[in-house]
């Protein structure tokens, strides 16, 4: 498929931004440009002209790279800074999490590789939700932790990651919504928590 001209790419974002669920022919561009506008920790992608949640993680990380309001919406000011579609598209480096909260879903990434993937997981409930958005994890990794303000049971929040203040990855009923944290399932969050170690780790929270 021909990639579109850059004036017929621009007036297709000016009038109708393009952003989750969406398809069509200007999203592949959108996929082919984002795919050479690096750098991304998040897999290289498909161009297959299907705004899915890898997509949407892709122009987060775009946005929040770039100083703009990490939404995963392509309008005017994430088409600004976009590069041409390429032949040799840059290769992803570094640790990533997607925190999929549409579908349910938590991805862990390295160098663009998936190294897990965990469903069912959890975020907050509505009077309590998980902040879409991009955010590096903090240093405060705890194998144990009890939350100060939930504190029953004890050790409520094993194997926590911090990414955004007070909300963190941790062990939790998947099935069940958090104070604005992210549930995952036990072995998994183990896993995570392992592979997470002392690397920088950014968090990609994505949802409607």
């Amino acid at each position: 498929m021909t990639a579109l001209t850059q004036s017929a790419f621009e007036e297709v974002v000016m009038s109708d931004a393009l952003k989750y669920g969406m398809s069509g022919e200007a999203v592949t561009d959108l996929q082919r440009r984002l795919n050479c506008s690096g750098p991304s920790r998040l897999p290289a992608l498909d161009a297959d002209g299907n705004f899915g949640v890898t997509t949407l993680g892709r122009v987060m990380e775009f946005q929040y790279l770039r100083h703009l309001q990490a939404d995963g919406v392509c309008g005017p000011l994430t088409f600004g800074p976009l590069k041409p579609a390429c032949d040799a598209p840059l290769q992803p480096a570094g640790r990533c999490i997607l925190v999929d909260l549409i579908n349910g879903v938590l991805y862990a990434f390295e160098d663009g590789n998936q190294f897990m993937k965990s469903a069912p997981i959890h975020g907050g409930a509505p009077e309590d939700p998980s902040a879409m958005g991009v955010f590096p994890m903090s240093s405060r990794r705890l194998r144990h932790h009890t939350s100060s303000k939930f504190p029953t049971p004890p050790d409520n929040m094993e194997f926590a990651m911090f990414y955004n203040g007070a909300q963190a990855i941790h062990r939790g009923n998947p099935g069940k919504p958090s104070h604005g944290c992210i549930h995952v399932g036990y072995p998994d969050i183990e896993k995570l928590f392992d592979w997470a170690g002392s690397n920088d780790i950014l968090v990609i929270v994505a949802k409607q």
